[in-house]
Formats: C-alpha cells, sequence, structure tokens
C-alpha cells in the first residue's frame, strides 16, 4: 500500500524531464496546483511549447545535463529512455537528497506515484490502485467524471483541440508516497485519534516508524527522515530550528508544511482521497467522503484489485507493449460467461458495479469479490492461452 499524501506545490519549483503526453499531464497537474515548472527536452508537445510562450513554464530546449536537478523540491522523469529516466532519479534522489522523484511506470525508481485525478475546482478525488490495477483506477476516476460534473487532467489544457492557458486553481498536488523501509518520525506529545491514525497509516505502508516527544528528539535523526508528521508546528522548529529537507505534516498548521493526509475511502489497495481548494468547502467534502465510503468500501473492490495485482506480473511478461497489455486488461476486465456460448466480450464495458450495485452480471469483478477465485482464475489463463493463439 503507498501513503496518500497531498503536497502543497506553491511556489515550489518542479522539474519535468521529458517533453511528450506523459509528461504533459505531468506538468499540468503541477500548473493548477501553483508549482514553479521547469521543462527539460529537445522537443515538446504543443501545449507545453504554448505553455512556455506564454511565460507559464520554462522550457530548456535540450538534453538533461549533469546538475540540471539540483534544486528542486520535485523531480519527474518522463522520458521514453531508460538511461535518461535513470540518471534523473540517481541524481535527484540518491546524490542531491530529493524526496519526492518519480519515474513513469519504474516503480523501484519512485519515492511517489502519481494519482489518477478528478477536480470540480472546488474539491478534488485522487484514486490508486498501488499500481496494481491501472485499469480500475482509470474507470473509478471516468465514473467520477460523469456523475460528479468533473474534470480529468486529460482534459485540461485545450480548447477545441487548441492548447490555452493553465490556471493554478490552489488545489493540492495528490500522490501516493511509497514508503516500504523508509524512515517516518512522528513527533507528538501524546497519541490523539489523528496521529493514531497516521501511524496506523504508516505501519499499512511497510515504513520504519519512530514515535516521539520532541523532547527526545535529536535534530540529526529529523535530517535521515523521508517524512515527519508532528502535532504542532513549533515542535518540529524546536528541534531542528528551521533547517528542515524531509517531508512535513503538522497537524495544527496545515499550510506550513508540505503536505497533509486528506479524508481517505480504502478497501484493500484502492484507495481514494477527498480534499478541497483552501479548506472551503470542507461540509461538501464531509458528505462525499462518507457517500464514497459507503460505495467502496467492503463492497470487492480490493479483492479484485488484488486479484489483478497478482495476475498482473504474468500479463506483463505475456505482452511486449504498454498498449497490448492495457488492451487485454481492458478485454479481462469486461469478459462476461455465457452458459450457452461460453466466454464473451461485450460490446458495453463492465459497470464493476459503479453503475448498477445490484449488478449480478457472470463477470470477473463478481466472480472475484463472491469469492470464486478458482473460476476467475480460469477464465484469465483461458484468455491468456487464447490471447498467445492471436
Amino acid at each position: 500500500m503507498f501513503y496518500p499524501a497531498h503536497i502543497n506545490l506553491q511556489n515550489r519549483k518542479c522539474l519535468v524531464v521529458g517533453g511528450g503526453p506523459v509528461a504533459e499531464r505531468k506538468v499540468v497537474a503541477m500548473l493548477i496546483s501553483g508549482g514553479d515548472v521547469t521543462v527539460i527536452s529537445p522537443e515538446a508537445t504543443e501545449l507545453l511549447t504554448y505553455l512556455a510562450q506564454i511565460g507559464t513554464i520554462r522550457w530548456h530546449k535540450r538534453q538533461l545535463k549533469a546538475g540540471d536537478t539540483l534544486g528542486y523540491f520535485l523531480v519527474c522523469a518522463a522520458t521514453d529512455f531508460t538511461d535518461i529516466n535513470t540518471a534523473v532519479f540517481t541524481e535527484a534522489h540518491e546524490k542531491n537528497k530529493i524526496r519526492l522523484v518519480n519515474v513513469v511506470d519504474v516503480i523501484p525508481q519512485c519515492t511517489f506515484a502519481a494519482a489518477s485525478v478528478v477536480t470540480d475546482g472546488e474539491l478534488m478525488l485522487s484514486i490508486s490502485t498501488s499500481g496494481k490495477s491501472p485499469a480500475t483506477s482509470r474507470r473509478i476516476r471516468e465514473h467520477f467524471e460523469e456523475v460528479l460534473h468533473a474534470s480529468s487532467l486529460y482534459t485540461l489544457g485545450y480548447e477545441d483541440e487548441k492548447p490555452v492557458p493553465i490556471e493554478n486553481q490552489r488545489l493540492p498536488y495528490p500522490v501516493y508516497l511509497l514508503l516500504e523501509g523508509r524512515l517516518c518520525i512522528v513527533l507528538c506529545e501524546e497519541r490523539t485519534p489523528e496521529i493514531e491514525r497516521r501511524i496506523s497509516l504508516l505501519d499499512q505502508c511497510g515504513a520504519s516508524v519512530l514515535c516521539s516527544t520532541p523532547d527526545e528528539m535529536k535534530p540529526h535523526r529529523l535530517e535521515d527522515a523521508f517524512l515527519v508528521i508532528a502535532d504542532r508546528f513549533s515542535a518540529v522548529d524546536a528541534v531542528c530550528e528551521g533547517n528542515r529537507t524531509c517531508i512535513q505534516e503538522y497537524l495544527d498548521a496545515p499550510s506550513a508544511g508540505t503536505h497533509f493526509t486528506p479524508d481517505l475511502v480504502i478497501d484493500g489497495n484502492l484507495i481514494i482521497s477527498v480534499s478541497t481548494r483552501n479548506g472551503k468547502d470542507i461540509d461538501k467534502a464531509k458528505r462525499l467522503h462518507k457517500r464514497l465510503a459507503n460505495q467502496f468500501e467492503n463492497n470487492g473492490y480490493g479483492a479484485f484489485i488484488e486479484f489483478l495485482g497478482i495476475r498482473r506480473s504474468e500479463i506483463l511478461k505475456a505482452f511486449p507493449t504498454p498498449k497490448k497489455r492495457a488492451d487485454f486488461f481492458e478485454t479481462l476486465i469486461d469478459t462476461v460467461e455465457d452458459s450457452v456460448s461460453g466466454l464473451q466480450t461485450p460490446p458495453t464495458t463492465c459497470c464493476l458495479s459503479l453503475t448498477n450495485p445490484e449488478c449480478s452480471a457472470e463477470c470477473l469483478f463478481n466472480w472475484v469479490r463472491h469469492g470464486n477465485l478458482e473460476r476467475a482464475n480460469a477464465v484469465t489463463s483461458k484468455r491468456l492461452d487464447k490471447a498467445h493463439e492471436d
């Protein structure tokens, strides 16, 4: 499981290495969250070129050079070249000790994973399956877009297929932190319910958690930490005298930290977070959170994502390109079984009980969530065999 964090990017320096469609989406997400964005790439999409022309971003039209990552708060590598992406991670995280580094689609070279995001300008929802099922994450995102009349980052930046300016919407930048084995420090005078909630999340994510009072904490330990959570802003300030390189959350002063932990809906590896812009519309966010908890928690989504995650490595090996893998997952999820004609892929997509909670179709989702894993595995293997034959 990854740790959900909404990052405060306002005026913080962000670097994106790459200029293609994936890099474009990264840039858009950073801009609506107030990031100060620089792009390094010999070429760029139409939107990125336009944003550079109007001064919204800086674009260095060249290849990456040694030292380029120094001084940034967040770095993302989104090129098509493994050696460049690896160089970005090595320099940014291992040499320059930048905490927030992401190499697209290479989890071992990430300290955070990007979220699938929708926003209506006031509320923001982010969805993660902890890397186990991007297809499921996308379908849930598309469902939210429709029922909440919200937009995804895939639709921002263009009108009538022409690039348009990207405005700072002062929304948080939602990410999911990879904390397995990383030192995370919790500073508190007492373990309140909010502190306990965060400690529980850290434990579930495999973090190395150190809980202490401010008086007992040594400054060098904070410098070693990847993440610090404190009940009071003054607690960290007193220990390290303002010299903070880690990611910090302060429960009494959320805007003073680098991130905050949003309200969450969790079912296994499905994590949906709900947040607002500048703390507005809190009641609306709470109502939505309750509604989503009723819809997603303990309704089989976590089990379904876990099933797809278990079969994922086998499927990735079977298909050489990302598109073929994605197409297979789509076909697999949409498979139903007819007692007469056998396996079929209907012309409509599986609802995943998103639009029809009472759906009883003979499909992969229902088999898994009702515990019929033998049937689900058999159908998956049959689909794999058929794909090999084709």
